[in-house]
């Protein structure tokens, strides 16, 4: 995936361009969304002013509050739109057909902890920043978090007849796992999460499929993906 600079909206051309309002909009739209999430992730939320949105996008105040009536709108917009990327690739990752529950939870993190290494800026934005940014954004959060809780409920069902799972298993392993990527990014170390990733897949399995199961789909699954990325490299 390209980094979030690459895709930066192209700045409007002066004067008379004859372009339908409609894309105008959207282009000042968007512009402002990837300058607050880059803003945030630099400065911080609490340090982001207006100014610094509009600098980065390069456009007006009077058009920032056409579109926004305050930074905290402006986030919680960019919030959502990145989120919901996200989530769409993870869950598409997570919903491959015909794999086991367990194939798919390693899918569906991998998928997740590609995104937050290849889009730093937003990673940032919504794991770290977003505890700053207010109830509202904390709001959309949990809600976000809640997704992951619900990929991980199946795994009830996967459970041996000598595993009980806990009734909070999937908010406990939802939570460790959101807690050991924010300390990564807190210290721009993003980059540990795709060597730990055996790690988060067994932490998020074994509540579910006891020790040997997990560990066992741990090591099935690190040698199906290294098996595909061979194949990958062999047709390139």
């Amino acid at each position: 995936m390209a980094a979030a600079s690459d895709r930066s909206p192209q700045r409007l051309p002066r004067g008379r361009h004859g372009l339908p309002r409609r894309f105008i909009v959207h282009n000042q739209r968007e512009r402002m969304l990837l300058a607050v999430a880059e803003a945030v992730a630099e400065q911080g939320y609490a340090n982001t002013t207006v100014a610094d949105i509009i600098a980065r996008a390069r456009l007006s105040r009077r058009t920032f509050y056409e579109h926004f009536t305050d930074k905290e709108e402006c986030f919680l917009a960019a919030y959502d739109t990145v989120v919901e990327q996200m989530l769409t690739g993870v869950g598409h990752a997570y919903e491959h057909a015909g794999r086991e529950w367990t194939s798919r939870v390693h899918d569906g993190l991998e998928a997740f902890v590609n995104y937050l290494v290849d889009e730093p800026a937003f990673a940032r934005m919504c794991i770290v920043e977003v505890v700053a940014a207010g109830p509202e954004a904390r709001g959309r959060r949990d809600a976000a978090m809640r997704v992951f809780v619900d990929f991980l409920e199946p795994g009830r069902e996967q459970a041996p007849r000598d595993v009980v799972v806990p009734e909070l298993a999937a908010d406990i392993v939802v939570g460790g796992i959101y807690e050991i990527i924010y300390t990564r990014l807190l210290r721009n170390s993003a980059e540990e999460l795709i060597e730990m990733l055996p790690q988060l897949v067994y932490c998020a399995l074994v509540p579910f499929v006891g020790h040997r199961a997990a560990d066992r789909a741990v090591r099935e699954n690190e040698a199906r993906r290294a098996a595909e990325a061979g194949s990958s490299s062999e047709d390139s």
